[in-house]
């Protein structure tokens, strides 16, 4: 390469590197501009670029600049709103705060009040993949993340009071959170549900909790429901 092209390649590379900031904050922008519009929608209806171009303060033009199309926005989209129904459940999923049931009460309510305050956000994630998938819908690849999250946290719980894992903890984990979602999801679809809010989460608590208990006593373990996670802990340590 020519001192000539060298110097021009590296002019390039600045003037990129100086503009991506701007960049970024409009695409950022785009996307929040594109959620609020879905928040906002009746169920079904659709949200055009020319909407999220105009609601972000922008020409058509800069959105097709920002993303090579409609695809490739709809999954930044998507991709946005799983990272924050992931973030609020791991809040909710505090393992050092409060007992078992607890734990599980507070983690369903949060997958409840999220689907009941984002409908058309929770909707969206089931229409395509996310930008790092590409088999699967963002709501299903969110399922999956959750759970090997929730596994990765179950396993090393196993390892402290010296459980070996055997493979339980990938289908229990998935059970319960696909279980979770599935029926949130049914529950908050339904104009007319016989359980109330609370019920809810009571039920599927109980569920998840029945789940976790058959597999701990299967693995020689005994749980408390109601005593706080890091007492059942100590407890089994010193048992050890």
């Amino acid at each position: 390469m020519s001192s000539t092209t060298s110097r021009q390649s590296g002019a390039v590379s600045g003037r990129q590197a100086r503009w991506q900031p701007h960049n970024d904050s409009r695409r950022e922008r785009i996307v929040l501009s594109a959620i609020e519009l879905l928040e906002q929608a009746p169920v079904g209806a659709e949200v055009s670029i020319v909407q999220i171009a105009e609601n972000a303060g922008l020409a058509k033009s800069v959105v097709y600049r920002q993303f090579a199309g409609r695809d490739e926005l709809d999954r930044r989209i998507r991709s946005e709103i799983a990272d924050r129904f992931a973030a609020d459940i791991e809040d909710a999923l505090d393992i050092g705060d409060g007992s078992i049931h607890q734990i599980l009460v507070r983690t369903v309510g949060g997958v409840v009040t999220w689907i009941q305050d984002h409908p058309r956000l929770h909707e969206f994630l089931r229409t395509g993949p996310s930008e790092a998938d590409t088999d699967v819908d963002a709501m299903n690849a969110l399922i999956a993340s959750i759970a090997a999250s929730t596994r990765a946290l179950v396993t090393g719980l196993a390892g402290v009071v010296g459980v070996a894992d055997d493979g339980s903890a990938d289908t229990m984990t998935f059970a319960i959170v696909s279980m979770t979602e599935a029926t949130v999801t049914r529950w908050a679809n339904d104009p007319d549900p016989v359980l109330t809010r609370e019920q809810l989460i009571e039920e599927v608590a109980d569920y998840a909790w029945h789940v976790v208990d058959g597999v701990a006593r299967r693995h020689g373990l005994t749980l408390d429901a109601e005593q706080p996670l890091t007492t059942v802990l100590t407890q089994l340590m010193s048992n050890n």
